[in-house]
């Protein structure tokens, strides 16, 4: 993380939906993208958010996206917040989409300038609408193990997997709902940012995320208007395709006048 920029932090935030869909306004989410744009900016990144945008509307963002050069940023992050369904499923205005559809455009075969660079994707939609009612737990047994691989050696060039160095996390597990305040955004997000602006600069990125596990697990309950829908709990999901341990640490700012 030693280059010019940090690199481009997107959101893609679908507020509202064509009518065909039949999906609801999603109350609550201009919260989310601002809590997202706030914490970006403090880490360092370029920011641009992109709001209720159709299906090819987003998929040439995301190839003008893939086709910049990226040689001076360290990373590339997206935030997408929308509806969503089973098996990746995710809602431009206008039509379905898969998760795919937006990792796809950034792999290293495609995106030369960011191969070997993390690609971080964060999304805030349901996978579903299972309820997760919980179980209760008597006692916890912690465990910790460190697997090192050393190698000593230098190479000018080598040959990366495609999908290597992806980082996909989403607000809940495959097949479950995933809870957004219309008043406070989603439980998701809000934590994701607040975690990241109070430990960038002493945790890597899979330490962070799975301290939002932790706060989500531990901390959220479903509170609604429908009794059978309440006291509900809730579960982030991590893919992680990194090779390397990733700090996003906030930039020193320059303290000398003269400079």
């Amino acid at each position: 993380m030693l280059h010019k920029s940090r690199g481009l932090f997107v959101v893609f935030n679908q507020l509202k939906f064509d009518k065909h869909l039949k999906l609801s306004e999603r109350t609550g989410s201009d919260k989310d993208a601002a809590a997202l744009l706030k914490t970006a900016e403090l880490l360092g990144f370029e920011t641009e958010e992109y709001l209720d945008l159709e299906r090819k509307q987003i998929r040439r963002k995301l190839y003008e996206l893939s086709e910049m050069d990226h040689g001076d940023h360290d990373c590339f992050a997206c935030a997408i917040l929308t509806h969503g369904g089973k098996d990746n499923i995710l809602y431009s205005h206008d039509d379905e989409m898969k998760l795919k559809d937006f990792t796809t455009p950034f792999e290293a075969d495609k995106c030369r300038s960011l191969a070997s660079k993390p690609k971080l994707f964060f999304v805030q939609a349901c996978r579903g609408d299972l309820l997760d009612r919980g179980a209760k737990v008597i006692h916890l047994k912690q465990s910790t193990g460190d697997v090192l691989d050393r190698n000593p050696s230098k190479v000018e060039s080598y040959t990366i997997p495609v999908q290597a160095d992806f980082l996909i996390s989403q607000a809940t597990a495959p097949d479950y709902y995933a809870w957004r305040s219309s008043d406070k955004g989603s439980i998701f997000i809000q934590t994701l940012c607040s975690v990241f602006e109070r430990y960038s600069d002493e945790m890597d990125i899979m330490k962070i995320l799975t301290r939002v596990n932790r706060v989500v697990a531990f901390n959220f309950e479903s509170w609604t208007q429908r009794p059978d829908m309440n006291h509900m709990k809730q579960i982030p999901s991590i893919t992680s395709q990194l090779t390397a341990e990733l700090f996003i640490k906030k930039p020193k700012r320059n303290t000398n006048p003269s400079t």
